[in-house]
This record gives structure tokens, sequence and C-alpha cells, in this order.
């Protein structure tokens, strides 16, 4: 009776098309799971569910498809691809706007040491000196930019800057100019109601939370911070690939009160602001702004 190799027995644990490629990707490198678990830096029980198409232990399918396009591309395969084939097996329902905190307890993890390689330490000195020169950019700008104060977020502007307007001396030269008289004091009316404080009285809150969504006219990378009852919450932070929307058409849109937006290219990345498309923003390189735009 002949005997199965390792490489049969690894393939027939996974019945689903998608966790099939991945594992006979992971084998023609010549991986185990430990090797390529520390390659990718993702944990071994995420590698597992992928290659096994246990999609559904994962807190939603958004993770699903973020550790599908990581592991794939680290295997030399096309994310786009795996992606596309994924996408009609599963219900697209599930989003990461949808996870509950009991989900998050579930959340898998990476190694705690992942093995350094000079690709890996090379790769993150740039990332280091990235972030460091888009800090220094942004503290620049907040400090430097103007604001703009629009009805609409069609003319979008820098965070926490003030328009400042000049006002022309209205008073002729050579003419003197008159002290004004002061007026006369007059009694204080007690039926006037008392004055709110804003404490007391809080600015409203928009009836409908604005909606946002990011595509990409070429690989860009961007930060999306929504305001939620006075609190930022990191909503996404990665590269988006060109031609692809963020969060995808077939999943809800990121809402918020306001958002703060963080772009390495601001050329590259379309604005979709309550379902209108209003283009890039009008000023290229690294920018920051908030939408609705300040007032």
């Amino acid at each position: 009776m002949k005997k199965k190799s390792s490489t049969t027995v690894e393939l027939e644990k996974s019945s689903d098309p998608v966790g099939s490629q991945l594992s006979v990707a992971r084998l023609r490198l010549g991986w185990t799971i430990e090797e390529a678990a520390a390659r990718t830096r993702l944990h071994l029980n995420v590698i597992r569910r992928l290659e096994a198409g246990e999609f559904d232990q994962f807190p939603s399918l958004a993770y699903a498809r973020g550790f599908l396009k990581i592991y794939s591309r680290d295997l030399g395969l096309d994310p786009k691809k795996i992606l596309r084939e994924f996408q009609p097996l599963h219900s697209s329902e599930d989003s990461i706007l949808d996870l509950r905190p009991e989900m998050l307890e579930a959340l898998p993890t990476r190694a705690s040491e992942p093995v350094l390689t000079s690709r890996g330490v090379g790769l993150g000195v740039l990332a280091l000196v990235g972030v460091f020169i888009v800090s220094v950019v942004g503290v620049q700008l907040y400090r430097v930019w103007p604001v703009k104060s629009p009805q609409d977020p069609s003319s979008l502007a820098p965070i926490g800057a003030v328009e400042k307007s000049a006002v022309p001396d209205s008073s002729p030269e050579g003419q003197p100019i008159r002290t004004a008289t002061p007026a006369k004091e007059g009694k204080p009316l007690s039926s006037l109601p008392m004055v709110q404080t804003s404490e007391n009285n809080p600015p409203p809150k928009p009836a409908t939370p604005h909606q946002l969504r990011i595509k990409a006219k070429n690989d860009t990378w961007v930060r999306i911070v929504a305001i939620q009852d006075g609190k930022e919450v990191q909503l996404f932070e990665d590269t988006i690939d060109e031609d692809d929307v963020v969060p995808a058409t077939d999943d809800p849109a990121w809402s918020g009160d306001a958002f703060i937006v963080t772009t390495r290219q601001a050329a590259d990345a379309e604005i979709i602001f309550n379902n209108s498309n209003f283009g890039p923003y009008e000023k290229p390189g690294p920018q920051t702004f908030r939408l609705p735009a300040s007032r």
C-alpha cells in the first residue's frame, strides 16, 4: 500500500479553491507553515485558516480580504485575482464597520518574534523615514496653511488654519478723526433670558452622518480618521491599488461626523464624499485635510 506524500496530505485539508491556491503556492516555494509565518509576519492561526478556507473564523470578511491580499502577495500570486475569486464565494454583507466589542477579543495576532532579514530591516528603516517626513510636513502644513470655509466639500481646505481678511481704511487722508461719544448706560432688563453657555448648549450633531470613500487613480497610501462624538477613530491606513475603491462599492462607506484624510500623493486619490466624486485634492503632494472643511 502506497503512502501519501506530505504535499498531498496538506492539499486535502482544504476544499476551498482560494485556500488550495495559497497552499499550493506555499508548497511550491518549499515553505512550511512556520516559515511562511516568519516571512510574512502573519500569525500561524491566520495562515492555517486562510489555507483551510475557514474565513468565517475571522471577525469580519474585511479582515479575511486584508489577510488574503497580504499572504497572496508574499507568495507571488496576484492579489486582485485571488480577491475576485474569493468575493463570489462569500457574502459581502459583513464589514469592518459592523464589528462588535466581543468580536475584537478574537482578533489574531502576529508572531511575537518574526525573523529579521536584510530586506525586512531595510523596509522598516524606509517606513520610519517616511513616517518622520509625513509628520514634519503635516506639522508645517498645520502651522502655515490658511483655511477656507466653503458651504460644501467641493473646495477642500487644510486643517487648523485661519483665513485673514484685510480691512481697508475708509477715512480719507487729511480729514480729522472724530472721537466717538460714549452711549448712555441703560438699566438692565430683568425680563431678558439668561445666556446659555456652550457647556449647557453643545453644537447640534448632523442629522445624518457623512459618508466617505477613496478611489485610487494610481497606487497610493492613505490614512482615514473618523470623528465620532468628538473622538478620533482611525478607520484605515494602507496603500490602495490603482483603480480600487475603498471601501468597495458593495461594502458600506465609512461614516462619521467628520473625517481627517492624510495622503502621500493627493493627486492620486479621488474623494467620494456623500456619494459625490469631487476628484483629487486641489494641491498635489503629501496633504492632510478635513471633511467637511472647518468653518
